[in-house]
């Protein structure tokens, strides 16, 4: 048995019946998470925000905190994907198979395989495909199921921002000291352009 979480990026650009015909082709399980991890998530960083004297970085993506860890106080909270596939990986239901955990980015593939959890893989949708050689017919989406805004509930003043460029400029001019909280994204718009979905991925 292989059981496979999907990303929620990746769900969003298949209708139910072609995505569920593809699992089953290939005798993939798909399961999902128990525990609502966004929501925990988001109250690690209220807490954390709430007890620093400083601005906090978001650390939800790898190659966006990259950009700003020798600037910023980067917050030691792991993605949601990567709370996610904890959870998978140690479910005592699911001990009689294999994992994979579906990503949208390269850069969440190998933080996932780096903590080396049982009997569970990370990988790209785009590289899974490659893997099976087939493609089921999907959309390209114009927005993140999880769009940039993730803290501003959270009642602290918070930037959004995405985009390398975006980034790199924001924390060049210092206006990042001004703010509790730095929501940033590496792809622009979101991760439904991440490098691990996107149609013109080499």
């Amino acid at each position: 048995m292989t059981y496979i979480w999907i990303n929620p990026v990746t769900e969003s650009m298949y209708e139910r019946g072609i995505l569920d015909a593809f699992l089953k082709a290939h005798d993939l399980d798909q399961v999902r998470c128990e525990t609502d991890w966004g929501r925990i998530v988001k109250d690690k960083y209220k807490k954390l925000t709430e007890e620093s004297g400083e601005t906090v970085a978001d650390a939800r993506c790898p190659m966006a905190s990259g950009l700003v860890k020798d600037v910023m106080k980067v917050a030691k909270i792991e993605p949601i994907l990567i709370h996610c596939a904890r959870e998978i990986s140690g479910r005592e239901d699911l001990r009689d198979g294999k994992k994979i955990i579906t990503t949208p980015c390269r850069s969440l593939a190998d933080m996932g395989n780096a903590l080396k959890l049982k009997d569970t893989r990370f990988v790209t949708w785009n590289g899974l495909l490659k893997e099976l050689g087939q493609s089921p017919k999907g959309k390209v989406i114009e927005s993140s199921p999880i769009p940039p805004g993730f803290f501003k509930e959270l009642g602290f003043k918070t930037e959004s921002l995405t985009g390398r460029e975006d980034i790199e400029q924001y924390v060049k001019g210092g206006e990042w000291k001004t703010v509790r909280l730095v929501e940033m994204l590496y792809c622009h718009r979101g991760c439904h352009n991440g490098d691990g979905v996107v149609k013109d991925e080499a």
